[in-house]
This record gives C-alpha cells, structure tokens and sequence, in this order.
C-alpha cells in the first residue's frame, strides 16, 4: 500500500482552500488522488465536492472559551479522536497536515496514535491556540507571515501563503468603471454589510459598481440598484477575483492572496474575541508591506476608497510581490511520501 496525505482542515473557506490549493499542487507532483485523504466538516465539505478526493467529514468540537472550552468538553474530543482513528488506521498514513488551529490537537494527536510525520500550516502572523499547543508534535510549522508569533519559534518556516496559482495578476483587469468587492468572509460580517448598506445609500456608490458578498444565513439588503449584486456565499473565489478592482474585508489570512493577485485592500479587522489579536496583527503586517489600508470608521472608509480609485486611475498604485509557499510545502509533503 501507497504511503499517504491526510489533510486535516475544519468550518471557513480560509482554511479548507489552502488544503484545495496544495492538493491540487500534489496532483501536479503525480501524487495519485488514492494516496490523499482530506478530513473536514459539512462545511469544509462544500469547498471540496469537485476535487474527486476522499473526504472524511468530522464535526469535532471547537472551543469559544480557550483551553477551558476544551477541558470542559473532553468526552467529545476523545469521541472524535476514537473515530478518526478507527477510520485511519489501516489507510497507511505517513504524513497528517493541518491548516484550522482548533482541529490541530485532534490532528496532532493522530499523528502520534498512527506514528504519522505531522505538519502545521499557520495562517496568521499570530498563532492561535490550538497551533501553538499542536506544535510540540510537528516536524515544521509552516508560515504564511514573516515573524509568527505565540509559536515556537525552532519549528517555524517561513514560506508565504497558499494560494490559488491558476490566477495570477495578469487576470486582473482594470476597467473604467471601478468594481469594489465587499467580503466579510465566507461567515459573512455584520459590520461590513452595514458599510455596504450606509454605502450604498449615499452619493459615493455613483461612480462604482459594487459586488457584495454577504455571508450565509446573513440578512440580505433591500438595495434596488443597477450598480449593486450580492452573493451569498462564494466556493470558488476566482470569478470574484477577477471582477473586482478594490476589496474590502477582513484581516484573515486569506488577505495574502489578494496581496498576490495585486488586488488593493482596505481592512477592517475584527474587534471581537480571540480572532481579533491575530486580525489587528495580520492588517499592521500587510499596512507595513504595502498591501493594504486599515480603516475603523466609515468616514475613513469611503475616503480611503476614493484615495485608491485615484490611485489606480493615475496608474500610481504599485503593489510590491508577495512570495507564496504552494511548491515549498507540497515538495516537502510529497518527499514525505517517497
């Protein structure tokens, strides 16, 4: 029996595309689509449906209250562990890699049970706790940011993010009339959606067509415009991509391959519990390299918008590259397996 990938990645679209983009990657290694197995929940399952891959699907307990969310819940992580275990057991895993924080300790331990080499793709510039903890296991951790933080540090390559490499800058066109995207994730944002709304009902949207991304089971707006389109939710993020001049969005650490499609961005982070000290850290790195613009106000908001359409109408705006780690990881994954 063939050695094996098992990828471990769990809930948003942020860290279920990066395992599409390596498997994908693999693939192009020759690495034969038997020797991958992709361990998600019903949500991860949708980004996933058209790779022809073996999937199996899990819904493992996440913790909204830290390392004591976890010990409260213990029975239901050792379920889950029993499971995956009994699954996995004869499929000959030799390499478990993970790229979702809070399933990374159900991975890490898997990995031990099967006696597997194990991996972390980190995805923020700061670690999130299940990384960190996971990180004891891992042979490497790879990074999408440059100086990773609240992770050790001897475990740490820095690789850039994982992207998908079927676009490139040259698919993004600029046209006359600007598109500005508005994303507050593949869960939506209740705060961008409010921007969008305050937005549209004002004289700035005159001059822009706007492409809105609301997020499932968020309300859509009652906007009856020519210039406005919503969507729900997004499986394949190219089409969005391609439409838009300028995005508006999170700080997540999908923001890298906007950065890498040359694609401006204006942040607005996330304020509340443990997701906002990685997102605040994510949006100073990409300010700091000159990939986007943070704003905490509407105000700052629209004009930021009408400073970058200048910017790109003058042909002044001038995105530095970002390297990316699609080859580096799924080169080291692949050696694993030969």
């Amino acid at each position: 029996m063939n050695n094996k990938i098992c990828f471990f990645c769990v809930g948003t679209g942020g860290h279920v595309l990066p395992v599409k983009n390596l498997v994908n990657e693999l693939k192009n290694l020759d690495v034969d689509k038997e020797n991958i197995i992709v361990v998600t929940d019903d949500r991860g399952k949708e980004y996933l449906d058209n790779l022809n891959i073996n999937t199996v699907i899990t819904n493992a307990y996440a913790s909204q209250n830290g390392i004591l969310g976890y010990v409260l819940n213990f029975p239901k992580i050792i379920k889950s562990i029993i499971q995956l275990r009994r699954y996995l057991k004869n499929q000959n895993i030799s390499v478990i890699c993970t790229t979702g924080a809070y399933i990374a300790p159900i991975a890490a331990i898997i990995s031990v049970l099967l006696n597997s080499k194990f991996y972390i793709q980190e995805q923020n510039v700061y670690a999130g706790l299940g990384n960190k903890l996971s990180a004891i296991f891992a042979k490497s951790v790879f990074c999408s940011f440059e100086d990773t933080k609240n992770i050790r540090k001897k475990k740490l390559i820095y690789t850039g993010p994982i992207v998908n490499t079927s676009l490139t800058r040259d698919d993004i066109r600029i046209y006359e009339n600007k598109t500005i995207g508005f994303m507050g994730g593949s869960q939506g944002s209740e705060q961008i959606n409010n921007y969008v709304e305050k937005f549209m009902k004002s004289d700035n949207q005159l001059n822009f067509n706007i492409l809105h991304v609301t997020g499932k089971n968020k309300d859509t707006l009652d906007i009856d415009n020519k210039n406005y389109q919503s969507i729900e939710f997004i499986k394949e993020m190219d089409d969005f991509y391609k439409k838009i001049d300028i995005l508006v969005g999170r700080a997540g650490g999908g923001s890298l391959e906007a950065a890498y499609l040359g694609i401006p961005q204006i942040l607005i982070p996330y304020k509340h519990g443990t997701t906002s000290s990685h997102q605040k850290l994510n949006a100073k790195y990409l300010e700091d390299k000159g990939w986007g613009i943070t704003v905490n106000t509407f105000d700052e908001l629209t004009s930021t918008i009408k400073n970058i359409s200048k910017d790109i109408t003058e042909n002044k705006l001038n995105l530095p590259n970002i390297p990316i780690g699609n080859q580096s990881i799924s080169k080291e994954l692949y050696e694993q397996i030969n």
